[in-house]
């Protein structure tokens, strides 16, 4: 018999039986001279049924989502018409219990006061977990392919661990606790608020899970190809006369250059700022953005200081330079000749440049080159070039040779 009275089909079916019995009672007609103000029950289908639980403590796992209403008055509103649903409320508390499974009666209230009421069933099971925290170290999930050429640095996560609070039994499922960043097409640096997910060994977001923080700030670097390459100052014109270039000060010696991979590669040496000379005549300074070029993306550092440093011109001569042809086709010789005809192979000249400079010239410093290339076998009027083995601050005086005559004939077999 004990085992009847605890089983909760058996309530049921008494619960069920008193309805029945209820519902046969209110429809039997009055005997002549009798009057009645019970009411038809009325029966209201799937009640939400409300839980109140420690939500702090513990997770609710198990609980019948909804029950039965019966209800009877003699109001003629609820004899035809049902309860507005808001104005009702059908619950369990569970304030006071533990974890565990427990059976608890079912309340009620908001329904008329002279209304009676049962609910089916009046008792119901309802089963309680205790809550854990664990933390967890938060992973970006990186999403999408930056666009072509650049790339992806590693992701800073700010905070980096995060505490994730779920029932007892769901502990061992949490995997990783993910932050997803979309990077499609990203060319610059990502810097993101990104909402967190708990995620199970199998990939799939866990439901119902408190997280500690919600969100977390995820900066991502995405860079271009990038080369480092020598940087050349652009000196324009020449120093007015009498002054001369005793050095040229620069705070970087190259650049770090970034773009799509089909213009890096193509830089050398990137061309900097432009300084002209012409109205120079002492030391200066200068401070000047470093220019980009097409399709360049970024140049480090941004900015170039240069120092000037001038001083009055000094003049060195220099003898037996020797004057070297170039660019001779194959099986053919060369004779340089001077304005009287005659064969000669060196050159004197003058130097003009910064005392200091001229010092350290030496002839094995100096270069005097014809080029011949593309000439045919004849004579020919042909410039010299002077190439200085030195910084190019030095320049060749003015009433140094500019041309000679060379010979260019068939070599003898």
């Amino acid at each position: 018999m004990d085992k009847w009275l605890n089983s909760h089909w058996f309530a049921r079916a008494i619960a069920l039986l008193m309805a029945a019995m209820l519902w046969m009672v209110v429809n039997m007609e009055s005997e002549p001279g009798m009057t009645t103000d019970v009411s038809q029950p009325v029966f209201i289908d799937g009640v939400t049924l409300h839980v109140y639980y420690d939500t702090d403590r513990y997770h609710l796992v198990k609980q019948p989502k909804t029950v039965k209403v019966a209800l009877e008055s003699s109001n003629p509103f609820y004899r035809h018409n049902f309860v507005p649903p808001d104005s009702y409320e059908v619950y369990v508390d569970a304030t006071n219990l533990g974890k565990g499974t427990h059976k608890v009666p079912v309340l009620y209230k908001g329904f008329p006061e002279e209304a009676r009421v049962g609910i089916i069933p009046n008792v119901v099971e309802i089963t309680l977990e205790e809550k854990k925290t664990v933390e967890k170290e938060v992973k970006v999930d990186l999403l999408g392919q930056v666009a072509p050429g650049y790339t992806a640095g590693e992701p800073i996560v700010k905070p980096f661990r995060a505490l994730v609070r779920v029932p007892e039994s769901q502990v061992n499922n949490i995997a990783v606790v993910k932050a997803s960043v979309d990077l499609e097409g990203a060319t610059e640096t990502i810097k993101k608020t990104v909402s967190l997910k708990a995620v199970d060994k199998s990939g799939n977001v866990i439901q119902g899970v408190e997280i500690n923080p919600l969100t977390v700030e995820v900066n991502i670097p995405v860079t271009s190809p990038f080369a480092t390459v020598p940087l050349k100052l652009n000196l324009t014109n020449e120093l007015p006369d009498g002054y001369s270039l005793a050095d040229v000060e620069m705070n970087t010696e190259e650049v770090t250059v970034y773009g799509p991979k089909e213009v890096i590669d193509a830089i050398n040496t990137y061309p900097g700022p432009e300084i002209d000379l012409s109205k120079v005549t002492g030391n200066q300074f200068f401070q000047l953005k470093i220019p980009y070029l097409e399709n360049v993306v970024r140049v480090e550092p941004e900015d170039l200081q240069v120092t000037l440093k001038v001083v009055p011109s000094a003049t060195k001569r220099l003898q037996h330079v020797p004057i070297r042809v170039t660019g001779l086709p194959a099986n053919t010789q060369a004779r340089v000749l001077d304005a009287n005809g005659k064969e000669i192979s060196t050159l004197d000249f003058d130097v003009v440049g910064a005392p200091q400079i001229l010092n350290k010239l030496t002839v094995e410093d100096v270069q005097v080159v014809a080029d011949v290339t593309n000439l045919p076998v004849g004579v020919h009027e042909v410039t010299l070039n002077y190439n200085y083995n030195m910084p190019h601050y030095l320049k060749t005086a003015a009433n140094a040779t500019k041309q000679v005559t060379v010979e260019i004939t068939k070599t003898q077999r």
